[in-house]
This record gives C-alpha cells, sequence and structure tokens, in this order.
C-alpha cells in the first residue's frame, strides 16, 4: 500500500505570513496537531505544529506571524512512499505526528499518525498487521476552553479520558486513539495509578526495525516511567515542560497521587485565564 492510498486530501494549510493567533485558532478548533505552510503556487514551505505555537507563547511571541515559528524543510514522503516505509519513519522520528506529501514541489495531501491507524469503511491497515477486529466508538462532543492557570484547572479529568488498562488490546488502544484524534492513553491499575502511557508511536506497526512480535495488550506497547505533573503546578511551568522536552500530554496526579486527569498542548493552547 502506497502513501497516496492513506493519506489526507485537501489539507488545510496557511501562508507564511498568517499570523500566529490564526493558526492557533486553526488547529485548537479543528485539533490538528500541524498545519503545512505553503505559498500561493501550493509549494511546502514548512509545517506549524502546536509545539511551535506553545514555544511562541512561552516566549511571549504570541503575536508573531507563522514564518517566524515554522519547522522549515520538514521529512516529506511522495505518493509511491510505501506505508510501511511512512511508519517506520513516524516510530522513529517521535516528533512526527504529520508528514506532508508532495510531488514536484506541491503538497497534494498529508499522512498523520491517525490515518495509519484508523479504521476505514472495512478494516484498518493496523487490523491487517495485527489480524484483530474492528472497534465501534461513541464520540464525545467538542472540546470547550478552560478557565484557570493550573494543570487541575485545565486539564482534561479522568472521568472524560479514554484510559487503557494493562490487558487493553493494543487493537482497540489505536482505535480509540485514531477516532478521538488523541496522541497518548494513560495505562492505569484498578486504583487509577500510572502504570505508562501507550501512544501512537508505540502503536504503529514498524515492519523494518527488525524487532520481535507485534504487542498484543498495552501492558505489553506502552512506555513505562511516564512523567507525570501534579494538578496544582502552574500552567506556565506546564508550558515550558512541553516545549522542552516536547510532550505532547501528561498525565495529571492528585494529592494522593492517582491520575485525576490528562492535560494536553491542546488544553493549554485552548486554556483561557481567569477574569
Amino acid at each position: 500500500m502506497r502513501a497516496s492510498a492513506v493519506m489526507t486530501r485537501g489539507v488545510v494549510t496557511v501562508a507564511p505570513g498568517t499570523p500566529l493567533e490564526d493558526a492557533r485558532a486553526l488547529v485548537t478548533n479543528n485539533r490538528f496537531s500541524a498545519l503545512p505552510v505553503t505559498d500561493g503556487a501550493g509549494r511546502l514551505l514548512g509545517i506549524v505544529t502546536t509545539l511551535d505555537l506553545l514555544r511562541a507563547d512561552v516566549e511571549g511571541r504570541a503575536g508573531a506571524r507563522v514564518a517566524e515559528y515554522m519547522t522549515r524543510d520538514p521529512m516529506t514522503v511522495g505518493p509511491d512512499t510505501l506505508v510501511g516505509i511512512v511508519a517506520h519513519r513516524m516510530r522513529r522520528y517521535g516528533e512526527v505526528r504529520v508528514l506532508p506529501v508532495v510531488e514536484r514541489g506541491l503538497l497534494i495531501g498529508i499522512v498523520t499518525r491517525g490515518d495509519l491507524l484508523r479504521t476505514p469503511e472495512r478494516r484498518s491497515l493496523l487490523d491487517r498487521v495485527l489480524g484483530t477486529p474492528d472497534v465501534d466508538l461513541d464520540i464525545p462532543p467538542p472540546d470547550r476552553p478552560r478557565i484557570g492557570t493550573t494543570a487541575g484547572a485545565v486539564m482534561t479529568p479522568i472521568d472524560d479520558c479514554w484510559v487503557a488498562v494493562g490487558s487493553t488490546r493494543v487493537a482497540d488502544a489505536a482505535a480509540w486513539l485514531s477516532a478521538q484524534r488523541l496522541s497518548a492513553l494513560p495505562v492505569l491499575d484498578e486504583d487509577d495509578r500510572l502504570l505508562g502511557v501507550v501512544s501512537e508511536a508505540d502503536l504503529l506497526p514498524d515492519r523494518l526495525s527488525g524487532r520481535g512480535p507485534a504487542p498484543r495488550t498495552c501492558a505489553e506497547a506502552m512506555t513505562t516511567g511516564a512523567t507525570a505533573v501534579r494538578h496544582d503546578v502552574p500552567l506556565t511551568k506546564v508550558a515550558k515542560a512541553m516545549v522542552r522536552r516536547r510532550y505532547r500530554s501528561l498525565p495529571v496526579l492528585g494529592d494522593d497521587d492517582r491520575v485525576i486527569g490528562m492535560v494536553s498542548r491542546g488544553d493549554l493552547l485552548r486554556a483561557e485565564a481567569p477574569g
């Protein structure tokens, strides 16, 4: 299968002169992880990500233009690139969630991790690789801004989060991530304590790595020793940590060290100061 068979067409793009505030609105309103930056002829100039937007916030440059913060010369693939190669690159370069598809210098689509995990009408790429059935999902209501200055104030409460346990099947976790457009799921024990985090990169099938059999459960696939943040940590510190360490989301712990929610880059970009 080729990139052209799974890519998203009709991509939303921005120009290099677009204000970051406009790019931010597109990202938060549509839950994008990145926006390709193109010129008037459709040539790819760069890509602006949620990390770039957070970096501008941390540096006090929210009023800047896209060209000042976009990632130039991003990794790309062609329409005939094999999907296995696309998945391998996304696993190897953990920050990459979007790969522009370029033909003769022109942007013709993008491949996201969600495209590789998504369940089409019949069977998903992951299902074909792992031999597991489709999963029916209910979609929650749209995101809404939250007001506050701490991780606990703007986080998504655990009751509204998609979470996994050690025995959750990899195929189920992949379907949840794809349908909800999430980057990671916390893996919890029976007392809501953090066992690890399972991300899109953990779940992407990678036949080129030479590793053993693909994991079947989240306990086998998850990253252990995951970083978490306490509920009373100021948002400024959370944002700086996400920028410096390239976190996409962090579990939020209550006073008893149980997971009470998740805070993501999107939560920070949507957050509103009180009053």
